[in-house]
């Protein structure tokens, strides 16, 4: 559902009007209102409904119509500015009427009588990018960057001047622009060449007929759901049905960003679920792949379980050190190495290598179609250690060439993402080392272990102890994405969630010595029963974080 805009017309009148300009602004969905200054402002400003946004925009601009779009449109920030518009929504909206009523009214000098000199002295007409100036002073204003190519400016006089910049305006094909920029700058190779080369026009298609992201990423859940279950048939053509539906279903989960791009259908929740059903439809593959393998009599559920606990610290090991290091001044992981090497080969070569996402699937789909769950889960091991021995090998190189001491915010996101109880002095000077962001990692691969290596020497309890690695996994991505977001984590969820890293590792630890039958092993139940606990702690208590915010 489209947010209700204002676009409030104000500032001087250019020498041929503002038509097209309210035109455009009207073809993007906003209302138009004129403002003669701060106090006719102010009251457009107050007229908004409480879920709309507010945009003062300078009459004198000239600009694409996909630039007002972007100026205007973006629901992600409640203050962003552009070049002549400054757009608010929220508590934004009010703090800028407030500024406008402070500020003096510009009728008087309007008024017939009023000497040449008095209106040469008279305050300048209210313009949106001043305005933008003085309430960055008190509150935060996202600067919107245009992409190269679409036009804004301000063009007051001559006449000659505001016809030159409509030609550039005409001259230049913003569609095509809004097109490209729906896909990803930093896509992978695979990616690039074999979804986004036509997923970016279904997500054009879709965004006319009103179609949103959370249609498009049901279909890619459906997608991945029915992969899982036609690889558990463990036959030849169930994975090679698998293989198709996982790639239709990453296309489609490509189409989701873009679509949201091109509209600018942008949301905390969406950004959320993109995040998390990302791991989710990979691992219930996992799943699905080691169903299928006992079918067909190979039981692989370590192998499965080591393949998505080798993924999960390998992801963590990339997020703790951008949210450890990110205020350290390090250089961002990839630019060196673009750097040093040949730009193609190395960046192929790389690609090869580090297996992002779009990679990774393609491997594990045509892994399934062609070969054995066994022989996936072989490769994708074998190949994940070679990608995280690449990259963390860089990583720590560049930690240990860095002098400049952690933040103490940096420290409290990596315990924070430890999922620990305890918090001595002797952990904060652990995660405040040149290495430190290396402990959650660490912490999450001991207990991913643990867990496979007891489920190892108990029958029948490793496809019980996948189950509740995914719902600690799920809590320890969900930690992530609560950093991103910069929200909250709760320290009662540690404790709740069978007592943290620690409280679970002692926990299947005793329950892997209590006594037990041949055909009954407490250590199975207790995964069982972790899995379920933690499973519905996890999901009910982020779901509602979710809704809260």
């Amino acid at each position: 559902m489209r947010i209700p805009t204002i676009a409030v017309l104000t500032g001087p009148q250019p020498v041929d009007g503002d038509g097209l300009l309210r035109t455009d602004l009207a073809a993007i969905g906003a209302t138009v209102v004129d403002a003669d200054g701060p106090a006719s402002a102010a009251r457009a400003v107050a007229s908004a409904s409480a879920a709309g946004r507010v945009a003062l925009v300078d009459r004198r601009l000239v600009a694409h119509r996909h630039a007002l779009r972007l100026a205007i449109d973006d629901p992600r920030w409640q203050a962003a500015h552009s070049i002549g518009v400054l757009t608010v929504s929220g508590p934004a909206r009010d703090q800028l009427a407030t500024q406008l009523r402070t500020l003096p009214d510009l009728t008087a000098h309007r008024v017939e009588g009023v000497s040449p000199a008095a209106r040469l002295t008279a305050p300048r007409p209210l313009v949106p990018d001043a305005l933008a100036v003085q309430l960055a002073e008190s509150m935060a204003i996202h600067e919107v960057a245009l992409p190269p190519g679409l036009v804004a400016t301000l063009v007051d006089a001559p006449l000659a001047a505001r016809k030159e910049a409509y030609e550039r305006v005409a001259n230049t094909d913003g569609e095509a622009i809004r097109l490209r920029r729906a896909v990803k700058s930093d896509e992978d190779l695979f990616t690039r060449l074999f979804v986004s080369s036509y997923s970016r026009y279904l997500a054009r298609w879709g965004a006319h007929r009103a179609v949103t992201p959370t249609v498009i990423r049901m279909l890619s859940v459906l997608m991945a759901a029915a992969a899982a279950s036609t690889a558990a048939t463990g036959t030849r053509p169930g994975y090679v049905t698998a293989a198709v539906a996982m790639y239709v279903s990453f296309m489609l989960d490509c189409t989701v960003g873009q679509l949201a791009r091109y509209s600018l259908n942008f949301s905390s929740v969406g950004s959320w679920l993109d995040a998390t059903l990302d791991r989710a439809k990979e691992y219930a593959v996992y799943a699905g792949l080691a169903f299928g393998a006992v079918h067909a009599g190979d039981d692989v559920w370590r192998l499965a379980a080591l393949a998505m606990a080798l993924q999960t610290v390998r992801h963590h090991l990339g997020f703790s050190y951008r949210e450890g290091n990110h205020r350290r001044g390090e250089q961002p992981a990839g630019q060196e190495s673009a750097k040093t090497i040949g730009y193609w080969f190395g960046y192929v070569a790389r690609e090869v290598v580090v297996q992002p996402a779009g990679g990774r699937w393609v491997l594990l789909a045509l892994l399934t179609a062609l070969t054995t769950p066994r022989a996936t889960f072989v490769t994708l091991l074998l190949w994940g250690l070679v990608a995280a021995a690449y990259t963390t090998t860089g990583q720590v190189r560049r930690s240990l060439a860095s002098a400049e001491p952690r933040s103490s915010q940096a420290i409290d996101t990596l315990y924070a993402m430890s999922d620990i109880l305890a918090r001595p002095t002797a952990e904060i000077s652990r995660l405040g080392s040149r290495l430190g962001w290396l402990v959650p990692a660490v912490y999450h691969a001991f207990e991913y272990g643990i867990a496979i290596a007891f489920a190892a020497e108990v029958h029948g309890a490793t496809p019980l102890a996948f189950l509740y690695l995914t719902a600690v996994m799920y809590h320890h991505y969900d930690i992530v994405y609560r950093v991103r977001a910069a929200a909250p984590v709760p320290r009662w969820l540690t404790v709740a969630g069978a007592g943290g890293f620690e409280g679970r590792v002692v926990i299947i630890v005793l329950a892997s010595f209590l006594p037990a039958t041949p055909a009954h092993h407490v250590l199975t139940y207790t995964f069982a029963a972790l899995a379920g606990y933690l499973w519905t702690l996890f999901l009910a208590e982020s779901l509602f974080a979710q809704r809260s915010r």
